[in-house]
């Protein structure tokens, strides 16, 4: 892979770019909702999915974006379609799906 091909795949999507936009808040509204219906802790779910209990605690009340494998982790261990967060259109509330790694 080439060096600019690299720097590209590394970057963060960009809020107005033509990449999939998350609504990241429904994503965190709905995380909170399938945690507590299972009565679980943030470490608890932490450990069954493998997602730090400090992105489970940011997702949730911050609604910032995660990387793409967390989102689609999540998304699956709440049962829900990963597609049912894209938001089509602009919009100024929601960036897109991050590719940072979380920190451990």
């Amino acid at each position: 892979m080439s060096e600019e091909m690299q720097e590209r795949a590394n970057r963060p999507f960009q809020k107005n770019s033509t990449s999939l936009q998350i609504d990241w808040k429904r994503f965190g509204d709905d995380l909170r909702k399938a945690r507590a219906m299972r009565g679980l802790t943030y470490r608890q779910f932490g450990a069954l999915t493998g997602v730090t209990f400090s992105t489970l605690a940011r997702l949730e009340s911050s609604y910032l974006p995660c990387n793409a494998e967390t989102f689609m982790t999540l998304a699956v261990e709440m049962g829900r379609d990963p597609l049912a967060y894209a938001i089509r259109g602009k919009t100024g509330v929601s960036g897109g799906l991050a590719q940072e790694t979380d920190a451990a």
